[in-house]
This record gives structure tokens, C-alpha cells and sequence, in this order.
């Protein structure tokens, strides 16, 4: 039971095949515009999320951070130390006076 069949084909010459097919990139989706979500509002909230994940050393740790912001803020400058180390030192200064003079007092008792 074989049955003819008759194909019928169309050639088109090259310069014609512009005319009737479009070589241009089409989609069927409108193109979306990317979001730039890179805020210092959003660098904080992940900071924020992921405080306690960070690791404290390495390339991408709180170490690296404070190496990172200290290239722009002479921390040491912006918390100004030395009045707590003059603080620390008068401290010690008479922690050792205080010492002496209960180290005067014991030698007084133990001679009576």
C-alpha cells in the first residue's frame, strides 16, 4: 500500500533570503534592567547578618576589615589611647606606693 507523495520545494536566491528571513537577535522577553544593589545601607545589613559567620583571621575576616579601614582612619589617632595609658601608669605608680606602705606597716608590726 504505497502511496505518492509529491514534495514541492521553493529555492530562494541568497540576496532574497534577507528579504523574508530577519538575522537580528530577538527575544520574547522585555529586557530587564539590572538592580545595583551595592549600598553602604546593604554592605551593613549583611555586615549586620553575618557578624558572628565572619572569621576572625584570614582573607576575608574582621582582622582583614580593620586592616582595610585603617588605610583610611589612623584608628589609633581617632581613639586616642594615651590619656588611659597617663591613667594606667599614675595607677601603677600607686598600686607600688600602696604596696610599700603596707609591706612599712607589717615590718612595724612584726617588731612590736
Amino acid at each position: 500500500m504505497a502511496e505518492n507523495v509529491r514534495l514541492h520545494k521553493t529555492v530562494r536566491e541568497k540576496q532574497d533570503l534577507n528579504k523574508v528571513v530577519s538575522k537580528e537577535f530577538t527575544t520574547f522577553l522585555q529586557p530587564q534592567q539590572i538592580q545595583n544593589n551595592d549600598t553602604v545601607e546593604e554592605l551593613f545589613r549583611l555586615y549586620t547578618n553575618l557578624y558572628l559567620d565572619i572569621p576572625l583571621d584570614g582573607p576575608l575576616s574582621h582582622k582583614y576589615l580593620i586592616e582595610e579601614s585603617s588605610k583610611l582612619v589612623d584608628i589609633e589617632q581617632e581613639l586616642d589611647i594615651q590619656p588611659l595609658l597617663d591613667e594606667i601608669s599614675d595607677l601603677r605608680q600607686r598600686l607600688l606606693e600602696a604596696n610599700e606602705y603596707i609591706s612599712e606597716l607589717e615590718k612595724e608590726s612584726s617588731n612590736v
